[in-house]
């Protein structure tokens, strides 16, 4: 996993989820249950010791991966942050512009600004450049929507988020 903060423009990762992490069974089961290619719904995440917050999930399924928007309870300012899952599965299959698309809409959402742009797309080829074809890769880009003091519960539904993207779109 690799993470960028935009309020702070720095990068993390790579940085491997320890296993047996388990992904929110209920967003699993919505994602399998979908009509098509995307999902959005509520989802409930807590982390020890920090009061559980709402968000809302928005999740698209692509030829290659998968992307997420987590919104903070009834935001309407933009996502709190933005993932890419990359599954094993599908890694031989990357489009060679995954890179640049992805960080295009990251500035289309405003969750970038252009030189962190310009950074993250570096960093994001470099990190798939770098990792064996047999992992699974997730980008998460924060873009500061969230509180800081809140940041653990936050993370924590990323985790779950991406861990449930990661089984769901290896299936399809």
């Amino acid at each position: 996993m690799y993470g960028w903060d935009s309020p702070t423009e720095t990068w993390s990762g790579p940085t491997r989820l320890g296993f047996p992490r388990r992904g929110s069974q209920r967003v699993l089961e919505a994602l399998r249950a979908a009509p098509g290619q995307s999902w959005y719904g509520p989802l409930n995440c807590g982390a020890p010791g920090q009061p559980r917050a709402r968000f809302f999930t928005l999740i698209h399924a692509l030829c290659d991966s998968a992307v997420a928007m987590i919104y903070c309870n009834d935001s309407r300012t933009g996502p709190a942050e933005v993932l890419a899952v990359l599954p094993r599965e599908l890694r031989a299959r990357l489009r060679p512009e995954f890179a640049f698309e992805f960080v295009a809409f990251l500035r289309f959402l405003e969750a970038l600004s252009e030189s962190g742009a310009l950074t993250v797309h570096d960093l994001i080829t470099a990190g798939i450049a770098e990792a064996h074809p047999s992992d699974a890769l997730i980008f998460s880009i924060s873009t500061g929507l969230w509180t800081s003091d809140q940041e653990h519960v936050l993370s924590a539904c990323v985790e779950k988020v991406a861990i449930s993207m990661l089984e769901w779109i290896a299936e399809r």
